[in-house]
């Protein structure tokens, strides 16, 4: 595990290496959490210390899995793994701003990804 990384913008931030790396997942098939859960860095009240390294992936690499889901959830796990609602949320907002989703939505998001094959 690596405590230290750097982000595009070249502030210090912590982070783990995830357990998926080198592992296809398919979004067609993992679903996306319906609502943020307590730690969400997403919520002011959640882990909030990680939110630019998680809006950085959500932007830059890919949707980031929540930690409180999955076999290597952080906390106690609530299930099978999900994409993080808080970072779907992000994705979601800025595909739209810049044109890319006709709407800000779920719906949009799940539209345009069968449009362009994804």
């Amino acid at each position: 595990m690596r405590l230290v990384g750097k982000s595009h913008a070249g502030a210090s931030l912590p982070t783990q290496r995830s357990p998926f790396v080198g592992k296809h997942i398919s979004v067609r098939t993992m679903p996306t959490r319906a609502h943020k859960c307590k730690t969400c860095p997403f919520l002011d009240t959640g882990w909030t210390h990680v939110r630019p390294l998680l809006t950085e992936r959500a932007l830059m690499d890919a949707s980031p899995i929540c930690h409180s889901t999955g076999a290597e959830a952080l906390v106690p796990s609530q299930g099978p793994a999900q994409i993080c609602r808080g970072a779907r949320d992000v994705q979601i907002q800025f595909f739209y701003r810049i044109g890319v989703l006709a709407a800000p939505t779920e719906e949009a998001w799940e539209a345009k990804r069968r449009e362009v094959g994804i």
